[in-house]
């Protein structure tokens, strides 16, 4: 957080929660791989299943040509990994999320840096997504739904529900401050009751009332 502590917040402004970025984050990517892998597995099997079975032999041309075949897969599969989960470890590193009294803050990027922010007061209405995988890991998205549309702001971050929570709980204690120190609105002006009319002045002529 030295990127958004140094040289983001401005007078008044208060750091108040840090979401944490999932360490699934790292390994999404891979995980994606392993799953294409297992689907192309799956449908070569169900494609001829006696046939690899059976030349699936160590020892043999045909086991040895399939082994073989294994291997080259297993190795394309981590020249393709392994930069990519070099270049998430750097993206990780270098993102940082804020929640502060005043704005949401996203700062992300190693060799181009990209900084943006919300106004907690432009936000009309807080998203928190899991899928599948990000209810078993703990993790899930936040989108924000203000002027500029729904847009995804927090991404693979732990505890979204919680997160939300604390969002909210912000925007209402900003409104309850606004109220309290708000001008306070003028009183109507009092309307003076017309003078009654002494009915012994009527039409201009003094009348004695004799008892």
């Amino acid at each position: 957080m030295k990127f958004i502590k140094s040289k983001n917040l401005v007078e008044g402004e208060e750091l108040l929660y840090v979401p944490v970025l999932h360490w699934i984050y790292l390994f999404r990517p891979i995980l994606k791989i392993v799953f294409i892998y297992l689907v192309l597995f799956l449908l070569w099997f169900l494609a001829n299943p006696t046939g690899i079975l059976l030349n699936y032999m160590p020892g043999t041309v045909s086991g040895n040509y399939i082994g073989n075949i294994y291997k080259y897969m297993i190795l394309i599969a981590l020249i393709i990994a392994l930069p990519v989960f070099i270049c998430r470890i750097f993206q990780y590193v270098n993102t940082e999320f804020g929640v502060t009294n005043k704005r949401l803050i996203i700062k992300k990027g190693v060799l181009k840096i990209v900084v943006a922010e919300i106004p907690t007061d432009r936000i009309e209405s807080i998203y928190s997504i899991q899928n599948f995988w990000d209810r078993i890991f703990g993790c899930g998205k936040i989108y924000i739904s203000g002027i500029g549309g729904k847009v995804p702001v927090f991404f693979s971050v732990c505890h979204p529900f919680a997160l939300r929570r604390k969002i909210v709980e912000i925007i209402e204690k900003n409104k309850t401050i606004t109220v309290v120190h708000g001008d306070l609105p003028k009183p109507p002006p009092v309307e003076k009751p017309a003078p009654k009319e002494d009915p012994l002045y009527l039409f201009g002529t003094f009348v004695r009332v004799v008892s």
